[in-house]
């Protein structure tokens, strides 16, 4: 184990500041492993590549490039047990700034990272029982709906007119194909216009239950997020905001459009997106964090299983991922709906 000598001082947004320093002695051990670092990559005439003598190497990169190796292995083999000793819960990589470095002389630094917040979770189980007793508008498919979604698929059924010409919007309000058995049975697997119209309504209902699911879920982690003082890390929030202009970036590409050109369209830079968007990402991040918690507190573990199976899934259908960042992604959506279920089993 290194030695070492640290002290932490909590600063603002969940971020800790640690000054400490490391004995010369403890830099001296990898000098060897340094100067093998050091010389990687270096082309000495008359030696092998990675086979310079130190004192020649030394010549050619001086003594501080070793030293700042020394420092470097010395210190990501210390981070760790400071972490550790501290019980610091580190959520981004260390800034790390060396303020002393010299030959014989103990290696002194600064260190800034973020930490995972500690907040009190308000008493989500009673938010939630409280949303889950609101009354909720009937998922039944209505007449008008049925009537409505009726229309769009005959309408999407005419795409060209009979001379091959495309067909406007103005020409798909009349002549629609007839509503009958074999127009249902070209569609899919519909013994009869009646049984096209009983499954439609199903359809129907299932997307209503699912969207008010959704609204439901989201108003009951909204409450609680309101009901919950988390004092929130700039770089979470930063990570966030990285990720949404990096979705929409994808959507406008999926379209074939330009994502420079698209702003310039709509007058607007990233910093724009980022000031607009930046509450929205705070809640974003908030919401995972109450999510999280309440998972540890409930002791809720994704079922390695199902994880699997929808990692396989993924990965079958994203080759160039990385497996184990999907495995994360996946663990998180899987134990959140769990959290749901937990939250939404709150009725009287």
């Amino acid at each position: 184990m290194i030695k070492f000598d640290v002290k932490v001082e909590k600063l603002k947004n969940s971020e800790v500041e640690i000054t400490g320093s490391i004995p010369f002695e403890e830099l001296e051990k990898f000098r060897k492993e340094a100067v093998e670092k050091a010389g990687a990559g270096i082309k000495i005439d008359g030696f092998r590549e990675g086979k310079i003598p130190e004192k020649i190497l030394i010549e050619k990169i001086g003594e501080m490039a070793i030293l700042n190796e020394m420092a470097e292995i010395t210190f990501g083999y210390a981070y760790v047990d400071i972490l550790l000793m501290n019980k610091i819960d580190a959520i981004t990589s260390p800034q790390v700034t060396i303020t002393k470095l010299a030959k014989d002389n103990p290696f002194e630094f600064k260190v800034k990272v973020a930490v995972m917040p500690k907040f009190e979770l308000a008493d989500y189980k009673k938010i939630a029982k409280k949303e889950m007793e609101k009354k909720t508008d009937s998922t039944d498919a209505t007449e008008e709906e049925l009537d409505k979604t009726i229309e769009q698929i005959q309408k999407s059924q005419k795409h060209i007119k009979e001379d091959g010409a495309e067909v406007t919007e103005k020409d798909l309000e009349k002549d629609l194909p007839e509503l009958n058995d074999e127009f249902v049975k070209k569609l899919g697997d519909f013994k009869d216009v009646e049984d096209f119209k009983n499954k439609l309504k199903e359809n129907i209902k299932h997307e209503k239950e699912h969207k008010q699911k959704e609204s439901r879920r989201l108003a009951i982690l909204e409450n609680i997020i309101k009901e919950t003082e988390i004092d929130l890390p700039e770089i979470l929030v930063d990570s966030e905001l990285r990720k949404m202009i990096a979705e929409m970036r994808d959507s406008i590409g999926r379209m074939g459009l330009n994502f420079e050109k698209y702003l310039e369209q709509i007058k607007k830079t990233e910093d724009d997106l980022r000031k607009e968007w930046r509450a929205d990402a705070e809640n974003r991040v908030k919401g995972q964090l109450v999510l999280n918690q309440i998972s540890l507190d409930e002791k809720i573990l994704p079922d390695e299983t199902q994880v699997k199976k929808n990692v396989d899934m993924l990965m079958s259908q994203y080759k160039n991922a990385k497996r184990e960042n999907v495995e994360v992604y996946v663990s998180m959506m899987i134990t959140n709906d769990e959290v749901f279920k937990l939250l939404e089993s709150q009725k009287v």
